[in-house]
């Protein structure tokens, strides 16, 4: 399933009590926009933070959803590991029924990208595989029940995560939008275009360096890339800052047929989130 597909967006009950280090007005704020687009908004409970996209399963198909194995490195810590949330305990009650895999992966780490998924490299290495390792990579296109794009990624001290939905993002057909990695790492950022565009992709890559008169704002501006889509409206993350309106025509370019709302969540973002990590966006009958 593709965000174009989506019509409900859940979000972590956390969100929106400050005392569990929330966000009320944030929450609000989002909610009544969703409400605007006639988009139905439905709450996860039994979360420990919300981020709700890295524990929630991925949805394959209309009625079949995935569930692995939610352990990522960056939170086996003492103290961080209370916060892995259970999503079996989420799940309940729902009415979601999954197959599941004892495969170790985040959500955020997995973008549809028509028949494909793409991640990154990273879940080689929290599996405990070699980066490369063939076998592994069968191993998870049988789990997935999907051919696996894997691009690479390296820990810098603003991304620990090594999530794909931090990078990029599917525009349909054959069209990809790519944050602005380039910008601080050209690289790494020209190794992903490199292997997008050995399976057929066009890839456009976000850019603000020489587009604005003051500094960029590198602890923010790589956030855009990381906003919600469901059907044919996106919510895109803004803080105030001359690369709003840049990365506003980016990513109107690349989806000419869809509405785009904007919210502000500095706070949130300075986290090494934005909406799209926040939320879970799916497919139900209604």
């Amino acid at each position: 399933m593709h965000d174009k597909d989506t019509n409900i967006v859940y979000l972590s009950a956390l969100l929106k009590y400050k005392n569990y280090d929330g966000h009320p007005e944030f929450y609000k704020e989002l909610t009544q926009i969703l409400k605007d687009l006639h988009i139905e908004v439905r709450e996860l409970n039994r979360t420990n933070d919300y981020w709700a996209r890295d524990y929630m399963p991925i949805q394959l198909g209309k009625d079949e959803f995935l569930r692995y194995h939610y352990y990522p490195d960056y939170l086996v810590n003492k103290d961080d590991i209370e916060t892995i949330t259970d999503v079996k305990n989420v799940l309940l009650g729902m009415g979601i029924r999954c197959r599941s895999t004892n495969l170790i992966i985040d959500g955020g780490n997995m973008v549809t990208y028509g028949q494909y998924i793409v991640m990154t490299d990273k879940v080689f290495t929290e599996n405990r595989f070699n980066k490369g390792d063939s076998e592994f990579k069968a191993l998870l296109e049988s789990e997935l029940g999907h051919p696996v794009i894997i691009i690479p990624w390296q820990s810098h001290a603003d991304d620990k995560f090594g999530h794909s939905d931090g990078f990029i993002k599917w525009c349909g057909g054959n069209r990809i939008l790519m944050g602005n990695h380039g910008d601080y790492y050209p690289q790494e950022a020209e190794k992903i275009r490199i292997i997008l565009e050995s399976y057929g992709f066009e890839v456009t890559e976000m850019r603000f360096k020489d587009k604005v008169s003051s500094q960029p704002n590198e602890k923010l501006n790589w956030a855009y890339i990381n906003f919600l889509q469901v059907g044919n409206n996106i919510i895109m993350p803004i803080f105030n800052i001359e690369e709003d309106k840049i990365a506003y025509q980016f990513i109107q370019e690349a989806f000419p047929d869809c509405k785009i709302s904007q919210i502000e969540m500095t706070k949130i973002a300075e986290k090494g989130g934005a909406l799209h990590c926040i939320s879970w966006n799916v497919y139900l009958p209604q």
